[in-house]
């Protein structure tokens, strides 16, 4: 059932998707027919030819790459707007780098000896032979294509859209943020509240300059562009998310949907992102969306899901004579479902038995549910504070017993001291004791902008998420494409400070989870918190 909904769902939105794009690309495209387009699409994004064959190209030493490894994405990025690979520098390859005349002491060479405006003859010259429009060799790195006629121009047409705009110069820039349903109020304020201070900061312009922070004379500092941040509460089963969110976005078009709040449904939320080419940046999310991975949606971490790494982890390194791990769970927890199926999955695949023990939704916890427990078994507890804290205070009859801190709220884990002696939290942020510097510069700002430290983590993430949005606005100004915006947030998000509760935030190229460490941690009377060994990666 969950998998026929997500190809529902996403049907639905790649069906809207061209209607979402169209503007952008028909903006820069010009009377470029809509085939042509395509064609040179796949080849710069897949490197595929119209045939279905792979686009083959030789680099330097000989090395031939082909399909996927030979499409221009790789170095030239989405945008188009390059990078560097080592020491290298990747150029634009945009239309306005392209296809205009680079004066002498501009563009991509270190000697800035400029270049006349590539064509077609120019553009061929290039990607066969490596040599650019003014007849100098190529960087190594530029590989040497196999192309055909019809292929150079079905590429010029699609660099003559890049990048693709969506946002006229000098207009507003409209934001969304999506509140799912079923989440408290008081959690949906918080991240409310974070959200709209960052809007109002940034729109309230520069700060004034003051001592060694002033700018030399004839300089002024720079005032962007407004925003304006919508807020998108879904309602109803999540079949119906889809298409609350194509209405909304046909009704306000926005260049992102920024923050949001949810559970573990989210799967419709990522696919309309994707569909239509809109970031999704930094929701929070108790359980990552079991959806295919995309370029748009971006997320702080896993929750719940990296927690069930953590736990399969320690497991599979015990001795596993008759070992058994039972997980525990309210039927119709949507998180605690998902981390179950993802603990489930893997510890099946390092050969350790499990089993689920569901609770129903209005049934009491009591000793005699979990009676099936043995003195060798292992207890995965995917449970709330609320139950947690209704666990009898006898000591459970398995030897280990795991919580998750993504489904337990809070810091302070509401056990019966019999269980907590026994018990590991699955831990996916910094310890606290190692935190504070950076959870202090968050508290600092909320408290200057007259917000109550209400919901640490929820605020945490929209805090993360306001940085990384004005870093990356700021850089992508003069370029303002939705490609390019998420190309900054990937290079600037492992250089930032504000990691929020987070011990490290790093996106590398085609990676969509930030945090991908955790502890496990104890509790010891007088010490709190301890971590069980060093941080991981699952």
């Amino acid at each position: 059932m969950r998998r026929s909904l997500r190809a529902a769902s996403l049907a639905l939105m790649l069906s809207l998707a061209g209607a979402w794009g169209a503007p952008a690309a028909a903006a820069g495209a010009g009377k470029a027919p809509a085939d042509l387009l395509a064609q040179g699409r796949a080849l710069y994004l897949q490197g595929q030819r119209a045939d279905g064959s792979p686009l083959v190209a030789t680099r330097a030493g000989g090395l031939e790459v082909a399909g996927a490894g030979a499409a221009c994405v790789n170095c030239h990025r989405r945008s188009g707007m390059g990078g560097a690979e080592g020491r290298s520098y990747i150029p634009p390859i945009t239309a306005d780098a392209l296809f205009t005349a680079m004066p002498v002491g501009r563009g991509a060479s270190a000697i800035g000896d400029g270049r006349p405006a590539y064509g077609e003859a120019s553009l061929a010259h290039a990607l066969r032979d490596g040599v650019d429009a003014s007849g100098r060799p190529l960087d190594f790195l530029m590989p040497r294509y196999r192309l055909r006629d019809q292929e150079v121009r079905a590429l010029q047409a699609y660099l003559r859209t890049l990048p693709q705009k969506p946002v006229a110069e000098g207009d507003p820039v409209h934001f969304a943020t999506v509140v799912a349903p079923g989440v408290a109020p008081e959690r949906s304020e918080a991240m409310l509240g974070v959200l709209q201070a960052c809007f109002d900061e940034h729109n309230a312009g520069p700060k004034a300059e003051q001592g060694r922070h002033k700018l030399a004379p004839g300089m002024q500092q720079r005032e962007g562009r407004k925003w304006q941040l919508h807020v998108w509460k879904l309602e109803g089963p999540q079949e119906n998310w889809g298409a609350q969110l194509a209405r909304r976005a046909s009704e306000q078009p926005v260049f992102a949907l920024v923050g949001g709040v949810g559970g573990a449904q989210w799967s419709p939320v990522h696919g309309f992102c994707e569909a239509a080419g809109v970031p999704c940046l930094f929701p929070h999310l108790e359980a990552a969306p079991d959806a295919p991975a995309g370029f748009y949606p971006l997320y702080l971490g896993q929750g719940a899901v990296l927690e069930a790494g953590l736990v399969a982890r320690h497991v599979a390194r015990q001795p596993r004579a008759a070992a058994r791990v039972i997980q525990v769970l309210r039927a119709q927890d949507a998180s605690a479902e998902a981390a179950a199926a993802a603990l489930r999955q893997s510890l099946a695949e390092q050969g350790v038995a499990s089993s689920d023990l569901r609770i129903a939704p209005s049934a009491a916890l009591t000793p005699e549910l979990l009676s099936q427990a043995q003195a060798q078994d292992t207890l995965v507890l995917w449970l709330r504070p609320e139950d947690l804290e209704r666990l009898p205070s006898v000591a459970p009859a398995a030897a280990q017993v795991f919580v998750s801190a993504t489904l337990a709220e809070r810091d302070e884990l509401p056990l019966p001291p019999a269980w907590k002696a026994r018990t590991l939290m699955a831990y996916p942020f910094e310890l606290p004791q190692q935190r504070g510097r950076r959870t202090a510069a968050m508290r600092q700002w909320l408290e200057e902008r007259g917000l109550a430290l209400a919901d640490e983590r929820v605020q945490g993430d929209a805090w993360v998420a306001c940085k990384a949005l004005r870093t990356a606005m700021l850089e992508a100004e003069d370029h303002l494409g939705r490609d390019y915006f998420i190309e900054r947030v990937e290079t600037n998000l492992e250089r930032t400070t504000a990691t929020g509760l987070y011990p490290r935030l790093a996106l590398g190229i085609g990676q969509r989870f930030a945090s991908k460490s955790g502890y496990l941690v104890r509790f010891e009377d007088g010490k709190g918190m301890v971590a069980v060994g060093e941080r991981v990666a699952p």
